[in-house]
């Protein structure tokens, strides 16, 4: 017979998969579950708090070599939250790294094991990350951990992550939504990514500014200029000479590429 809590983790990661499987998008963060509060093991008006808690308790360790529906339900977890990985069940070197990753990106120990801690942060987007969304931001560390686990790279001429030396390419002070969008533009063009400038100094200012997370430069590769310009609409010219490719949903820009041709890379505005 399946336990309160078996049933609250298979919510859980059925949840978080439908959220990324519908908006497209499995790389970005997903929302507070409210899964616990689902089960409640009892009828008082405290029952969803302690289902809650139990649930969060009962958190099995999942490590390397296991097999079953809890290794699956860390693998979809992981995939929620933009570590994809094959939900196959089996705890190996693949998920070890997912986990490794995620766990760094969070301020975790990165010992590639789910205990409690580890759990909490998947279901709940907890840890070093901030709350879900576009407009948390992340430090150079996790969001160069997060970058890594998605096979993305990035470069400086100065060899260096200062944000405030502007031959630096630092990734500090990005906003989560930034990130998960390059992330995305990798998984759904298949395109090799290389970050090129990110918060550092020496950018046009503005709301929507490099320095302020929004904004960040990729090296323009045929390939990504490729996808770019075939699923996006050619918009118009900014004052500095660069066309500007934009996408939009619901009547609203989500999304600028801007053609720097001259400085060989695109710049991207993440609304």
């Amino acid at each position: 017979m399946r336990t309160a809590a078996h049933r609250v983790r298979l919510i859980a990661s059925a949840a978080l998969l439908a959220t990324a499987l519908t908006t497209g998008a499995a790389a970005t963060a997903a929302p507070h579950m409210p899964a616990p509060a689902a089960a409640p093991v009892s009828a008082t008006a405290a029952a969803p708090t302690a289902a809650a808690a139990a649930a969060q308790a009962s958190w099995p360790t999942v490590k390397s070599g296991q097999r079953g529906v809890d290794v699956t339900t860390v693998q979809l977890l992981l995939t929620a939250r933009g570590h994809a990985v094959k939900a196959d069940g089996v705890y190996g070197t693949g998920t070890v790294a997912k986990v490794k990753a995620f766990q760094t990106a969070h301020r975790l120990t990165a010992d590639g094991i789910a205990g409690t801690n580890t759990w909490a942060a998947l279901v709940r987007g907890g840890g070093g990350g901030g709350t879900p969304g576009g407009g948390a931001k992340l430090s150079d560390a996790q969001a160069a951990a997060k970058l890594k686990a998605a096979g993305i790279s990035r470069v400086s001429s100065g060899n260096c992550t200062d944000r405030n030396r502007k031959n630096c390419t630092s990734l500090e002070g990005i906003r989560v939504g930034t990130v998960d969008g390059v992330i995305a533009l990798k998984k759904k063009s298949g395109c090799k990514i290389t970050v090129t400038g990110g918060t550092e100094t020496n950018h046009a200012g503005g709301t929507y500014s490099h320095w302020n997370g929004y904004k960040v430069d990729i090296s323009r590769t045929s390939c990504v200029t490729s996808y770019i310009q075939g699923h996006a609409t050619k918009h118009h010219k900014r004052g500095d000479g660069a066309w500007v490719w934009r996408v939009t949903s619901g009547g609203k820009t989500v999304v600028d590429y801007a053609d720097e041709r001259w400085a060989n890379h695109w710049d991207i505005t993440y609304y």
